[in-house]
């Protein structure tokens, strides 16, 4: 075995490269067991890069390998057993079953481990997510033991700035799992997710299994998306108290967008009434005020100033029969908030503290523009994009809401709205005049499109704000 690691890793990384030496170096595998692990694992990905049938041998070699090292040479055997779950998962599932049930008192160790070879980058690890993808009842079979093994109760808690260890990654592993089903279509999906609404192991989180076999049922008899118009409509028509927390989320979504659209597109709308520097203590009272008076009985408002110091989110939506959904509301101006502190915001404030505070699995964060102005942000390859308008910072934001509610569990559903209350733009003679007299646009504080909200999918800790 090469024992030149930089070399290794590198091939690796190019997929090419990787390609042209897997089926060499897997021979050389086959013929004599390596001494250590000494670049074992870099030379592994470099073979799953091959061809199929340099997979299929992987996986065969990687399971004899694995039963030969497990009993004398635990250390030895993980690299194997690694490229195992990455090539065949259902068989390599098989044997981490047995080994949980064989060593009771290291089950939880053990499961943290194997769950972490699949968060990690240096291995062929969205190979391994497909084959999951591609089969609901292998995931229906490996969702009940890790929630067995590592259940929701002994989860790691954290207040402020820590670091993150292998149980905090196996937890968002579980999560993923569990999220991943509930996204596939079909009736195998939902078969496996009524199976698990009722499994024995699942019992302390069997309310969300129930939500997400309603959830993929009502996605599966949706014919096609509604307009806007037709959901306003419908809401204006047939609205009735919410029943379950997605409803009360969703209420206050459609709220918050029948707002939007006053303030942004009534003739006599609200645009222009923020000033510069407007406070965000002014926005919370101004939100909370249309929340309340919009909220047809059907929901109570509290702010966060009534309650808290802080500690909670700006407005609470609350329902006593339903739950809660916590919006954060955030002013946006010259100097105020790049995407890295709106990022922060969503991940560290909302959904790592203020959701906590009031046991709250539905969160919105609210942007309120209320000066024209541009965001920076890093494309890939590491050149910055410094002319992002608000449309395109909702979508950013809401990417990173729904990436961050796939990986939580503990997260039903978070997304980003945005409103431009910013003055309408004059036009004709009279802008022509306007223009003439104001003052150069620095191009930070060019004109943005108004901003619309898109929906994030539904799914810790920190604090300050």
């Amino acid at each position: 075995m090469p024992r030149d690691w930089s070399s290794l890793r590198a091939i690796a990384a190019l997929e090419p490269a990787a390609k042209l030496v897997a089926g060499d170096l897997l021979t050389r595998l086959e013929q004599r067991r390596p001494e250590g692990t000494d670049g074992l694992v870099d030379a592994l990905a470099i073979i799953a890069q091959g061809t199929e049938e340099d997979r299929a041998r992987l996986a065969t070699l990687s399971a004899h390998r694995t039963a030969e090292l497990w009993g004398n040479d635990r250390d030895g055997a993980w690299p194997w057993l690694q490229a195992w779950l990455g090539t065949d998962v259902a068989a390599a599932w098989s044997f981490v079953e047995r080994a949980l049930v064989a060593t009771p008192n290291e089950a939880r160790t053990l499961l943290v481990r194997v769950l972490g070879f699949w968060d990690e980058d240096g291995f062929d690890v969205k190979a391994a997510w497909g084959e999951l993808r591609r089969r609901p009842s292998l995931l229906a079979m490996i969702i009940p033991t890790v929630y067995r093994h590592l259940p929701p109760h002994e989860d790691p808690r954290h207040v402020g700035v820590y670091e993150v260890t292998a149980e905090d990654q196996a937890v968002d592993i579980r999560g993923r799992l569990t999220r991943l089903l509930e996204q596939i279509a079909g009736p195998e999906a939902h078969a496996a997710l009524r199976v698990l609404a009722v499994h024995a192991d699942l019992a302390a989180v069997r309310p969300f299994f129930r939500d997400a076999v309603r959830r993929h049922g009502e996605a599966a008899a949706e014919a096609a998306a509604w307009t806007p118009a037709q959901i306003v409509a419908f809401a204006d028509e047939h609205e009735c108290d919410p029943r379950t927390p997605d409803d009360l989320f969703r209420l206050a979504c459609n709220r918050l967008e029948a707002i939007r659209h006053d303030i942004e597109e009534r003739d006599f709308g609200d645009r222009g009434i923020f000033p510069a520097k407007t406070p965000e203590l002014m926005l919370q009272r101004y939100f909370a005020g249309r929340l309340e008076r919009e909220s047809r009985g059907r929901y109570d408002v509290t702010r966060e100033e009534e309650v808290a110091d802080h500690k909670e989110p700006d407005i609470r939506i609350r329902h006593p029969q339903v739950g809660v959904v916590s919006i954060e509301i955030k002013p946006l101006d010259s100097g105020r908030y790049s995407v890295a502190e709106l990022k922060d915001t969503l991940e560290t404030q909302l959904a790592g503290q203020y959701m906590r505070a009031v046991d709250s699995r539905h969160g919105i964060l609210l942007l309120c523009m209320i000066k024209n102005r541009k965001w920076e942000i890093e494309k890939p390859g590491g050149t910055v994009d410094r002319s992002v308008g608000f449309s395109d910072l909702l979508r950013v934001l809401n990417d990173a809401a729904a990436e961050l509610a796939t990986s939580r569990s503990d997260i039903d559903g978070l997304t980003v709205i945005g409103i431009d209350a910013t003055a309408w733009e004059k036009t004709g003679k009279a802008r022509k005049t306007a223009k003439a007299k104001a003052p150069a646009v620095e191009p930070s504080e060019a004109p943005a499109k108004p901003g619309r909200r898109t929906k994030a999918k539904t799914a810790a800790p920190a604090e300050g704000k």
